[in-house]
């Protein structure tokens, strides 16, 4: 039933879109509208987005497109700032660039546990996401980057899959988790405080199990 609403309704929405298209274009070259490619440039890419994402709606099966469906709706969003907000998209492209190819690994995991691969793409994707906002900083930077892949691979033990917990996860989220606090503190004025205060109370729990032996 799915596949049969799939094979109606993509050639239905293509023909549809194709009309319009050329509808539009008649107009232009009649000079009864003034069209601006610039501005309609984007928005192409988002309607085709929109397509693939239909997809999926209509066959939740077919997960491989949200991935090109999050990647062109993105890219028509950046288009269309790039004409028209030209600052708002030197500073928030990247993100939203990078930042929906994460959310699309992220929809991939929350409709399909089984996939549970998509949680690492989609965790350092939307972590890099994240650091283009940041200003020019690059212990600050660092430290946001490994700590969010360090709450990856936490996410990747604690979310439910099929196949169970994956205990090696902790492994990496362990040591990414190290590094980031330590990429964190060497960003701060901060570290040279905190660092000798973790020795005090490492030695002092040290010293007070050894006198009560």
């Amino acid at each position: 039933m799915k596949q049969s609403k799939i094979r109606f309704w993509i050639p239905v929405i293509g023909g549809v879109l194709l009309v319009l298209a050329g509808v539009i274009i008649l107009l232009n070259n009649f000079n009864v509208i003034s069209l601006s490619w610039e501005w309609i440039i984007g928005p192409m890419f988002a309607v085709g987005g929109l397509v693939f994402l239909l997809v999926f709606i209509l066959n939740t099966n077919e997960w491989w497109a949200l991935i090109p469906g999050f990647v062109l709706v993105g890219l028509g969003l950046i288009i269309f700032m790039g004409q028209n907000f030209q600052t708002a998209s030197e500073q928030w492209g990247g993100a939203i660039f990078l930042g929906m190819i994460g959310l699309a690994f992220a929809a991939i995991y929350l409709t399909h546990p089984e996939n549970w691969w998509a949680v690492i793409p989609g965790g350092v994707l939307l972590t890099l996401a994240g650091t283009t906002l940041i200003e020019e900083n690059t212990a600050l930077s660092g430290g946001i980057f490994f700590l969010g892949l360090a709450l990856t691979f936490g996410l990747l033990y604690i979310l439910p899959k099929p196949s169970g917990k994956l205990t090696w996860a902790l492994y990496p989220a362990a040591i990414l988790l190290v590094v980031g606090v330590l990429a964190f503190l060497g960003a701060t004025d901060l570290s040279g405080y905190i660092l000798p205060a973790i020795l005090l109370v490492i030695g002092g729990i040290v010293l007070f199990r050894a006198t009560r032996k």
